[in-house]
């Protein structure tokens, strides 16, 4: 039992951050996001890009994320927003140098204050996990399911899914990262934030999957439905490789794990960069 628990308290204390309603979901709104910038020191110059950091829709290589535009309302009868936007974005680039980050941050940011809508800085909305956050999750999910290190390592290794066991632990780490319910299914709103966006023929298109899929799955079978769902209806588009970030810990039966993470964030590969170093 005290091995067991270690595994527990040893990924709890990897990484401290603000969850919000249950599990490990987060949501922050801008106001919520500015304050904290404000916090930390940050300079007016460089609020915009902090702000964007907070609620992760930037990023330094490809600027800021069109997910962004959760944080407005747009007005329904304006039909050229989006596009608006996007070119006053492609402006920027041949404007602002590629190494002005917080200029660009800011100029991106007032791209979507000019062009694209009403912006609402009070409701919270929707943060994707970390890579290391990630990692927390499927170590205690891990955890939770009594799962031994050896165990998660051969879950993380399943790529095809073909043990009960993945796919229980691959369940919960969906629903504790606030992507699923067995109630609700998929929860399309937040995978759209965690897949960078999508268009509304995906939308439909995961609708007729999670329709066929739950179909052909036994109904008390949870753990099967889940990974099914996520995997056959969200991952078969949307790839996106995570970037490992080692950790170690003191796996349920004595070894010591060094970690990346499950490749994958809504029902992507499951490659893995896992060692297993018995003591």
């Amino acid at each position: 039992m005290i091995l067991h628990l270690r595994i527990l308290f040893a990924v709890i204390a990897l990484v401290s951050f603000c969850s919000c309603n249950q599990h490990k979901i987060v949501q922050k709104s801008l106001g919520k996001a500015n304050d904290e910038c404000v916090s930390y020191g940050s300079s007016e110059q460089c609020l915009a890009r902090c702000v964007t950091l907070v609620t992760r829709d930037w990023n330094e290589t490809v600027g800021l994320s069109s997910v962004y535009d959760r944080f407005y309302q747009p007005d329904p009868e304006d039909l050229c927003n989006t596009n608006r936007t996007q070119r006053c974005l492609e402006a920027l680039q041949s404007t602002v140098a590629p190494e002005d980050k917080c200029l660009r941050a800011a100029g991106s940011v007032q791209c979507y204050l000019d062009q694209y809508g009403q912006v609402d800085m009070a409701t919270s909305r929707f943060v994707k996990s970390a890579p290391v956050q990630q990692q927390q999750i499927i170590w205690e999910c891990g955890a939770m399911l009594g799962y031994s290190g050896d165990q998660i390592l051969r879950s993380i290794d399943d790529k095809d899914y073909s043990m009960q066991e993945t796919r229980c632990l691959y369940r919960c780490y969906l629903i504790r990262s606030g992507m699923y319910t067995d109630e609700g299914g998929l929860n399309m709103e937040r995978f759209y934030v965690a897949c960078g966006g999508y268009e509304d023929e995906f939308y439909r298109n995961v609708t007729e999957c999670a329709a066929r899929v739950r179909s052909s799955t036994r109904c008390d079978d949870r753990c099967t439905l889940a990974q099914r769902l996520a995997s056959e209806c969200i991952g078969t588009r949307y790839d996106q490789t995570l970037t490992p970030g080692p950790a170690t810990i003191d796996a349920r039966d004595g070894s010591s794990v060094t970690y990346a993470v499950f490749q994958n964030y809504a029902g992507r590969d499951m490659t893995n960069t896992f060692v297993l170093n018995q003591r």
